[in-house]
């Protein structure tokens, strides 16, 4: 491991200091994490990601509900590190987390904002550094330890109690073009972490490391190299021509199964032609994965979307659940169902694809359940009832300099902002974008700085009027409740609660309180700016917390000038918003 010099600054608040009224958590006896708590947190908690390390992002907490969510108030708000927000805090123990852009990561009073900690890390000159690093949107916490992937391609362990540097492991080089946008998990006592290429003439990996010590254990990459399986799939290119392919979304780990799910990119440039894959599937891109996480053994795979020429990047987290399994064919947008039996069984499920594609999968064996449309697509011809997908060849540019249409577009689809599903009712949130595009193939040769090389022109989906969507779909039956739009795009992570509520925000600046059973827009209030990150709630001292970092970055500004959308939609001054209900006068 190659150590880099950290600069922590250590501000603490003093009990009493000034008029404050609000008295200091003490970070001191602050908890261990443990596997346990990760599998099953307490109700008030929110210890990772996805509150759960199964990232249902769902709070079992219901002080605000349906009927009082008219009520909320802001209880406290603290500005964040300028850039790209799309941050997911972390609560424990009264204790919250966060992470900013530029590797700035803050341990704070969950109930007054106060600081109680500050790492910065000491970073090359940025302009060296691949950009999408700067999107900082999660941290892991376990036993003791916060754990942080770099900017600069390191993993970073910070002593949970005082932000101070436990151990740093280089994951090698490039990190001008390698970087990892959504952060590590911890599974089974093991930091495992994805990487994104996606501006690289090469291809990417998912590490595993011990949490203790930082060594790493394992590696699994994503391209096959010659004479390696998989190599036939990736038509005529030489090794050095295969680019891209990396695994940048959110993982899950499954404690009862003991296994970690990833999923995998497209390949650079977009076009096929292009890169000397023509017909091929490129085996490894956009792909399924179940690992095993203390050595990495691949138990499945699936390829979700083989012969990708239009970055649809399935990296997007999937989630185990036991339900009642019952696939209904007439659900709609169904593209296929599988042959295994209905009943009850651990599926593997939810929307891993810009296409807006649904999937379901036995959470064990990988055997296929059903797939289903969402957003209009036109990528995706067929998928058989083995889960064997054929594209549309219609879709496939051919030549540079012609427009080919193309249903969804880059930005999806859907894109990272994350689901919520709710494990009593059985139902999956999904934030989506109707929006298409016109793609043109460049007549460039294709450099790492412009690994797409192609031109889009965006455009509403023929009789669709509005571009931000919700849809509930009952994972059971695969069928939709209820959608939800708006004119402007969404581009937004989804929080639900046992309230009876979904909290999300959007590039309109709103953030909102939807109804979980009809659709209802109930509550909203008009933020600062465009509100991307991840909605958490808390309990501390008996009183729920809504939590939402907000502040950019403008990545949907392009689809919120083809939705025809005026409403405005600054970005930037990035803020910590807390809300909850007024205090009951005592």
């Amino acid at each position: 491991m190659k150590k880099r010099t950290s600069i922590l600054l250590a501000s603490v608040a003093m009990l009493g200091m000034g008029s404050t009224a609000f008295a200091q958590v003490d970070i001191n006896a602050l908890p261990a994490v443990t596997d346990a708590i990760l599998a099953n947190p307490d109700a008030g908690d929110w210890p990772s990601y996805g509150r759960d390390i199964t990232n249902y992002r769902f709070s079992p907490l219901d002080q605000v509900n349906k009927d009082n969510v008219g009520q909320l108030t802001l209880a406290w708000a603290r500005a964040l590190e300028p850039g790209n927000l799309q941050s997911a805090p972390l609560e424990f123990g009264g204790v919250l987390f966060t992470a900013a852009p530029g590797d700035v990561v803050q341990a704070m009073d969950a109930a007054t904002g106060q600081l109680i900690w500050e790492y910065r890390r000491q970073l090359p000159d940025r302009a060296t550094l691949n950009s999408l690093g700067e999107n900082k949107r999660g941290i892991a916490l376990y036993e003791d330890k916060i754990y942080v992937a770099t900017w600069d391609n390191f993993i970073v362990a910070l002593d949970a109690k005082t932000g101070q540097v436990a151990w740093e492991s280089d994951r090698g080089g490039g990190a001008d073009l390698i970087s990892n946008t959504t952060g590590p998990i911890v599974a089974n006592g093991v930091v495992v972490a994805g990487s994104t290429c996606q501006f690289s003439e090469f291809g990417c990996y998912v590490t595993g490391h011990d949490a203790a010590t930082g060594e790493e254990l394992w590696r699994n990459n994503f391209i096959p190299k010659k004479g390696e399986e998989g190599d036939d799939t990736w038509g005529d290119s030489t090794e050095d021509q295969r680019w891209m392919t990396g695994a940048w979304g959110q993982m899950t780990y499954d404690p009862e199964l003991d296994l970690v799910y990833y999923g995998s990119t497209g390949a650079g440039p977009a076009a096929e032609f292009q890169r000397n894959t023509v017909g091929g599937t490129l085996f490894g891109s956009n792909t399924r994965f179940a690992v095993k996480p203390k050595t990495g053994e691949i138990v499945w795979r699936h390829q979700v979307l083989p012969r990708d020429n239009w970055d649809q990047e399935c990296t997007y987290e999937m989630v185990p659940v036991d339900i009642d399994s019952a696939p209904a064919a007439d659900m709609e947008g169904l593209l296929a169902l599988g042959t295994a039996a209905p009943g009850k069984k651990r599926v593997l499920t939810g929307v891993p694809c810009k296409t807006g594609v649904m999937w379901q999968f036995d959470a064990q064996t990988g055997e296929f359940i059903y797939a289903r449309d969402t957003v209009q697509q036109t990528l995706i011809e067929s998928v058989d009832n083995t889960g064997l997908v054929t594209v549309n060849e219609a879709a496939i540019p051919t030549e540079v300099d012609v427009a080919t249409p193309m249903c969804p577009t880059y930005l999806g689809g859907r894109d990272w902002s994350p689901t919520a599903f709710n494990p009593t009712s059985k139902v999956m949130f999904v934030p989506l974008t109707n929006m298409c595009a016109d793609v043109t193939v460049l007549d460039q040769e294709p450099t790492g700085l412009d690994v797409y090389n192609t031109e889009l022109t965006y455009k509403m989906p023929e009789g669709v009027t509005d571009a931000g969507r919700i849809d509930a779909i009952n994972v059971e039956t695969g069928k939709t409740l209820w959608s939800w739009t708006q004119q402007t795009p969404q581009y937004a992570s989804i929080t639900a609660t046992a309230g009876g509520l979904i909290f999300t925000g959007g590039a309109d600046r709103r953030f909102k309180a939807i109804d979980q059973e009809t659709g209802e827009l109930v509550w909203s209030v008009t933020l600062g700016s465009r509100a991307t990150g991840h909605p958490i709630s808390y309990e501390v001292d008996g009183r729920q917390y809504i939590a939402i970092p907000a502040g950019g970055p403008g990545y949907a500004t392009d689809l919120i000038t083809a939705s025809g959308s005026t409403v405005d939609v600054v970005s930037g001054s990035n803020m910590l918003y807390v809300f909850a209900l007024p205090e009951q006068k005592k």
